[in-house]
This record gives structure tokens, sequence and C-alpha cells, in this order.
């Protein structure tokens, strides 16, 4: 009896090992070999992420991301936030290496990166499961909002910003720091943004300040408002919250001076 029993036992362990390679093998075969284009959606600035991959034997062998606007103009070293330009490569070595986006993380000053470089990766390993090796369309990003008859010209829309360069800044602090904003508003939007931390003499807080994550969430803050487009939808960054505050308060002066509604700020107009 317990002969039999035993045999019992080591047919289920011998079924199971079975059953494991079998679907390990399934799995590294999931991917058909091709090459497969995903796509991620754009974002509120026409921005989207486009990705090649290249598989074989099941496997992702080759990985070329970029990002680029409606037109088809890329980011490259000239867009003022070159983190993300920047951080390509190594998304790109990182889903070959581990051969799964969710594992891919992200870099910081590179969030929104990684979230379209994520979005476009699972689109295209999605087609490589069906040997889908076709394109995406083409592309039109959203324009943005118009103001209606009955916002009579003040709401609180993007088309309500005059184009130019505004500045504003915070009072210093205890510490003696403040935060300073300069905004270029075209064709009603936000194009550029630049936040420093500065201390009485007008020096930025730098890698040697004592609190890092302060400087290094400017960029994060900078991007964020980009995309966003509102200062209240920037997300605060755990251990940096004074810097969003800040961050949040002189882009919100910034923006109502672009509204006609700012008292002594630098405004210039662009042409």
């Amino acid at each position: 009896m317990n002969r039999t029993i035993g045999i019992v036992i080591l047919l289920l362990v011998v079924l199971g090992v079975a059953i494991y390679i079998n679907a390990q093998r399934q799995e590294g075969s999931q991917w058909q070999d091709g090459t497969y284009v995903g796509r991620s959606s754009p974002d509120e600035r026409g921005y989207f992420g486009e990705i090649e991959l290249k598989v074989a034997d099941g496997k992702i062998t080759e990985a070329e991301y970029e990002e680029m606007d409606q037109q088809g103009n890329r980011k490259d070293e000239n867009y003022p936030y070159p983190l993300g330009p920047q951080s390509h490569d190594e998304y790109e070595d990182r889903l070959v290496e581990t051969q799964n986006v969710d594992e891919v993380d992200s870099i910081s000053g590179a969030t929104q990166t990684h979230d379209r470089f994520v979005e476009a990766a699972r689109d295209a390993l999605r087609k490589a499961e069906q040997g889908d090796q076709s394109r995406p369309p083409a592309i039109e990003a959203p324009r943005p909002p118009m103001p209606t008859e009955e916002d009579n010209g003040e709401s609180a829309g993007e088309a309500q910003w005059r184009d130019g360069t505004y500045t504003a800044r915070t009072e210093t602090d205890d510490h003696g720091y403040y935060g300073e904003i300069e905004l270029v508003i075209r064709d009603a939007r936000i194009a550029e943004v630049r936040y420093d931390e500065k201390d009485q003499d007008g020096t930025p807080k730098g890698e040697n300040y004592p609190y890092p994550l302060g400087p290094q969430s400017e960029d994060r803050f900078e991007e964020q408002l980009l995309e966003k487009q509102d200062p209240e939808q920037v997300d605060n960054i755990t251990g940096a919250t004074q810097t969003w505050e800040r961050f949040k308060q002189t882009a919100r002066d910034a923006l109502k001076q672009a509204q006609g509604e700012g008292q002594g700020q630098t405004q210039t107009q662009t042409q």
C-alpha cells in the first residue's frame, strides 16, 4: 500500500515538472519573430512615444525608442528637458536585458518618458503575440481648448494666456532661500518652464545642498507642468514637498500675469 502511494506521489511530481517546463516553453515563445512597432497615446502637447522591437527566437533582441510630435519632430539635445531624450537608451537596454517591460525601472527626472515607453512597449509586445507587423496609423495631437461665449473671456483656460515670458518668485524662507520660475507662453500654451530655488545671492541649490531631493525634483515638476498645462495637476514627490509647494505657487503667479492679473513681475512679449 505504501509503495502504491509512493508511486502516485512520484507520478504527480513528474507530471507537475512536465507542466511547468511546458509552460516555460510556451512563455518563452509567446512572441513571434519579426519587427513590431508600438506607440503610446499623445500627451496634451501632442508628444508621443514610438518603439520598434525586433524579436528573434521568441526574445527581444533590439529596441529603438523615440518621442516626437505630430509633425514627426523628434526630441533631441535641443529639447528643453534633456533628461527625457537622454533616458531612451537606458530604457531600451533595460527592456532587452529583462525581457519584461514591467521590470524596466523609472529614471529620476524622466518619469513621464518612462510611462510613455512602457505604454508603447506593451503595445508592440501585444502585436508580437499576434504576429502583427503593421505600423500604427498617423496620429494627431489634441488642440488646446478654446473659450466659449459662456466663458466671456474669463475662464481659466489655456487660450486666455497671452504669449510672452513671465517670471514669479516666492518670499525668502527662514533659511534664506526662495523659489523663482520663468514661463514661456507660446500659442497660448506653456512652452518652456525654468524653475530654481536660490539663496540670497541668487545662487541655485546644487548637488551639494544637504537635502538633494529638493533640487532633484525641479526637473520633474517642470516636466509635469509642460505636459499637464496646469500647476494644480503637478504631483508631489516624496521628500520634496516644500519645493513642490513653492513651485506651484510661482507657477500660479506667473500664469496670473499671463492672464493679465499679475502685478510687479517681468513680462516679455514674444513676436
